[in-house]
């Protein structure tokens, strides 16, 4: 019977998935980490912000990791979504073991809409990135 290949334990790429707060403001953004808000980050553009992010992100769950804190506690696993409104929406960014921020990925996520509801929904967008 063959075995199927398997993965060096090197190859193995687990991703961590962490819940942020994006917020626009009169000045930009600011995003924070929904499960320790403060852990946050800054830019006038939502592209600079994330990049911030990132960084910030990546060297606050080092910092966890090397007290020998589990970073698994600050991932994505409860959220209020009532604290969301016209200028607060959630972000999702994947992050692997090493933490590297090269490697980070963010997704933007919204509501359910109807078909009918999208034209509002993507004016909602717009307004949030422009």
């Amino acid at each position: 019977m063959l075995e199927e290949p398997r993965m060096k334990q090197a190859e193995k790429v687990d991703q961590l998935i962490y819940g942020v707060v994006s917020e626009r403001t009169p000045r930009g953004y600011i995003l924070r980490l929904s499960s320790d808000p403060q852990v946050f980050a800054k830019g006038t553009v939502f592209e600079e912000a994330v990049y911030y992010f990132y960084r910030v992100l990546a060297e606050f769950l080092k910092k966890q990791r090397d007290a020998g804190h589990d970073i698994h506690d600050y991932t994505f696993q409860q959220f209020d979504f009532a604290a969301l409104d016209k200028v607060h929406f959630l972000t999702l960014v994947s992050a692997t073991n090493d933490l590297d921020p090269h490697h980070m990925n963010m997704t933007m996520t919204f509501p359910q809409a109807r078909l009918i509801d999208l034209p509002e929904t993507f004016d909602q967008l717009k307004a949030l990135l422009s």
